[in-house]
C-alpha cells in the first residue's frame, strides 16, 4: 500500500528516552489490539508496538467497531507490562489521548479536543480514538499487561465516509507515509514521557486544557439511573465532573 507505515523510520523519529522497543508494520489484520492481546498471552515483552494499514475488525469502546480502511488512518496498539495498580492502568487512556492531541499540535499545527474519556475532537467531529485493554492477576491486585491502541483519521477515505459516520467523523486532512511515520513516533516520544513518570499526572492538567464539551448540559445512564448534569472538569484520576440541578456535584467513573 501506497501509505505503508515503515517500523525503521518510526524508529528513526524516536527520542532516545524511549529506547528500544519492538516495532512492527503490516498490510493488514484483523485489530492491532486483538493481536497485541494474543501476543501477550504468548509472553511477549514491552514495549512492543503494532501498526496496521487497514483493519477488517477495528474496535472501540462497549465493542463498537471503528472504521479502519487501508491507507487513510493511523491504527496502532503498544503492549505494556505496567508496574501499575489495576487503578492506576485506568490513565493509561488518558496518557495516550493527551500524547495524540500534543503529537498532533506539534506536527501538524492542529488543536484537538478529548472528548471524555478516549476520543479526539476536530471541530466538533470525531477524528480518533482510544482503547485500552489490560489483563490482571488472579487475585486481582497486579496488571499482568495492558494494551493500549490508538485510532487517528489522517484523511478522509476515497467516496467519503460512510452514511452512518459522515456527519459524526472528521479528519486531519493530512497524507503521505513520512507524515504517518513521524506521528507515531511523536505520539510514542509523548506517551512514554507520561508512562515512566505517572506520579506527576502533568497529562491530567493537559487533558483539562482539552476537554470536549466543557460548561454543556449533558443527559447521563448509570446503574439504570438516569440524570442530567454540566460538566465542570476532571479530577486528579480523569472522573469526569458534574454539576447536578440542585448544585451538587457528582463524578462518574466511565465512559458516556
Amino acid at each position: 500500500m501506497k501509505e505503508r507505515a515503515d517500523e525503521k523510520m518510526i524508529k528513526k523519529y524516536l527520542a532516545d528516552y524511549v529506547g528500544d522497543i519492538k516495532a512492527e508494520a503490516v498490510d493488514i489484520i484483523d485489530s492491532t489490539n486483538d493481536e497485541m492481546k494474543r501476543r501477550a498471552a504468548k509472553g511477549e515483552g514491552e514495549v512492543s508496538l503494532l501498526v496496521a494499514e487497514k483493519q477488517t475488525k477495528g474496535r472501540g469502546t462497549k465493542g463498537r467497531s471503528f472504521f479502519s480502511p487501508g491507507g487513510t488512518g493511523i491504527y496502532m496498539s503498544l503492549l505494556l507490562r505496567p508496574a501499575y495498580t489495576p487503578e492506576e492502568c485506568t490513565l493509561l487512556t488518558t496518557m495516550a489521548a493527551v500524547s495524540c492531541a500534543k503529537a498532533v499540535e506539534r506536527l501538524i499545527g492542529i488543536s484537538l479536543q478529548i472528548k471524555w474519556v478516549n476520543d479526539l475532537y476536530l471541530d466538533g467531529k470525531k477524528v480518533g480514538g482510544i482503547l485500552t485493554q489490560a489483563h490482571l492477576s488472579k487475585d486481582g491486585r497486579r496488571v499482568e499487561w495492558a494494551v493500549v491502541g490508538i485510532g487517528i483519521n489522517l484523511s478522509e477515505p476515497e467516496g467519503g465516509f460512510p452514511d452512518e459516520l459522515k456527519d459524526i467523523a472528521t479528519a486531519l486532512g493530512k497524507k503521505g507515509c513520512d507524515i504517518k511515520n513521524r506521528l507515531i513516533g511523536e505520539i510514542i516520544n509523548e506517551f512514554m514521557l507520561y508512562y515512566r513518570s505517572l506520579t506527576e499526572k502533568e497529562f491530567i492538567r493537559e487533558y483539562s486544557q482539552r476537554l470536549f464539551g466543557l460548561n454543556e448540559e449533558i443527559t447521563v445512564k448509570e446503574d439504570e439511573e438516569e440524570f442530567k448534569g454540566r460538566i465542570i472538569g476532571i479530577d486528579d484520576t480523569c472522573r469526569l465532573k458534574l454539576k447536578l440541578p440542585d448544585g451538587s456535584e457528582r463524578v462518574l467513573n466511565s465512559a458516556l
